[in-house]
């Protein structure tokens, strides 16, 4: 994670822009390039009647420099000049105890305009106070149910010798609804850039309908059909993100992309792709480096197509960059969309009666990034039955490879729901829910 430091408020672009061009301007080494972020984040929570809120604003500034060739960085929390400028001449001296680095001959450079992403900043968000948040959470109509929201507003800049000169201010809330502690409890959630675009009366209703009853089943202790709901399925996209996607995972061979590159390995309607300028996610124009956002096909008809790639990584290993950096040497996608398919909630239930539908998970496990074989604790679990959601199961642990699961499905649903990741502006995750032919499970 990157360093971080409290900030009581947020400098505005003008401020950030100035003194990042000072630092480039007054940089002794052959090439400066200057990462900004900074974000005041806030979470509230209602149980019942009562509202607590917390707020945690962060800055982190990111310099990386290339001097004779050599690459050195430095990271900080600061926003003094002074130190950030020693910040530089200390990433020049870790350069000079390295050896050159291929890949990398300048700096990244990119003139392409970056597409349209729609709002990215919304004004009700960046003025929300705890007294705001506490007046949003209490209109809700809440009996038995918890309600989660958290906000954040942001600055990033990138900048550096060779032209770079990207900027931008982003907004993104999130609201999840949980009910129930006990087998069968569930959870209902949505992330946008805009509160316009989150409703959570809808949100309400999704997790009262989700939730089982008191009486519960005894849990199965094989394989079974599964439907993941869109907040499981989110989950799984991310493992298999960070997991196989990342440059770092490619580049180390730890990732099954270096034996299954174009080779069909997933079902045909799994289709993930990548793609900062699409509005129904949460959007972002550009990567660490200035790179422009597009869309970028991870894997089309089960088929993986690429890693994500900065541009010295994709120089390095002859491969298309792909505008994923993330600051420091790795890349990872940072607005996933899992391509919704024609199956409604009730049409998956059918495909996989019988088995279950898992709520969410917890603890998940990467036990070997080869098959991408993982374990993780079933949550909300419900057994279904005669083509609907039946009594509740008690938690699970499920153990099995995505390859495997992900190979033949048994539907994807049509309703793709919004989850934040990471950081919680940078982008987020769309995914919707998905039935797979069996999952190896057992009693926790």
């Amino acid at each position: 994670m990157p360093t971080t430091a409290d900030i009581k408020q947020l400098h505005s672009l003008e401020v950030i822009t100035d003194r990042m061009e000072r630092l480039l301007q007054n940089s002794p080494a052959d090439e400066t390039e200057i990462v900004w972020l900074e974000a005041r984040k806030a979470y509230a929570r209602r149980q019942r009647s009562r509202i607590d809120t917390k707020t945690g604003p962060e800055r982190t500034v990111l310099v990386r420099v290339l001097d004779r060739g050599r690459v050195g960085s430095f990271r900080t929390g600061t926003d003094e000049p002074g130190e950030l400028a020693s910040g530089i001449r200390s990433a020049i001296a870790q350069s000079r105890a390295r050896e050159p680095l291929s890949g990398l001959p300048h700096l990244p450079g990119d003139e392409s305009a970056p597409g349209a992403t729609g709002p990215l900043h919304d004004p009700e968000i960046a003025e929300m106070s705890r007294g705001k948040a506490k007046a949003y959470l209490s209109e809700l109509p809440l009996k038995q149910e918890n309600a989660h929201l958290h906000w954040c507003e942001a600055r990033v800049a990138v900048f550096n010798s060779r032209g770079v000169r990207r900027r931008t201010e982003v907004t993104s809330a999130s609201l999840e609804i949980r009910t129930g502690r006990r087998p069968g409890a569930a959870r209902a959630t949505d992330a946008a850039r805009t509160f316009a675009l989150i409703d959570p009366k809808a949100l309400l209703a999704e997790a009262r309908e989700h939730h089982a009853g008191r009486d519960v089943l005894a849990p199965p202790t094989d394989s079974v059909p599964v439907v993941f709901s869109p907040i499981a399925t989110i989950q799984l996209c991310d493992l298999l993100n960070t997991t196989s996607f990342s440059a770092k995972a490619y580049y180390d061979g730890t990732s099954f992309l270096r034996e299954h590159m174009g080779i069909q390995v997933f079902d045909r309607r799994f289709n993930l792709c990548d793609d900062g300028t699409d509005p129904s996610g949460l959007a972002f124009p550009f990567d660490l480096e200035g790179s422009a956002k597009r869309s970028v096909d991870l894997i089309s008809k089960g088929a993986p197509q690429t890693p994500t790639l900065d541009q010295r990584q994709a120089a390095v290993l002859g491969l298309p960059a792909t505008a994923h950096a993330i600051g420091g040497n790795d890349a990872r996608a940072e607005n996933l969309f899992l391509l919704p398919g024609d199956e409604s909630e009730p049409e998956l239930f059918g495909a996989a009666d019988g088995g279950l539908w898992v709520g969410w998970l917890e603890g998940i496990e990467n036990l070997d990034p080869l098959r991408v074989r993982f374990r993780a604790r079933a949550r909300g679990v419900r057994a279904i039955g005669d083509g609907r959601l039946d009594r509740g199961v008690p938690d699970l642990v499920l153990e099995d490879s995505l390859l495997r699961a992900f190979s033949a499905l048994l539907g994807i649903g049509n309703r793709p729901v919004r989850r934040a990741s990471g950081d919680g502006y940078l982008g987020g995750i769309s995914a919707p829910a998905v039935a797979v032919t069996g999952v190896q499970v057992r009693a926790t």
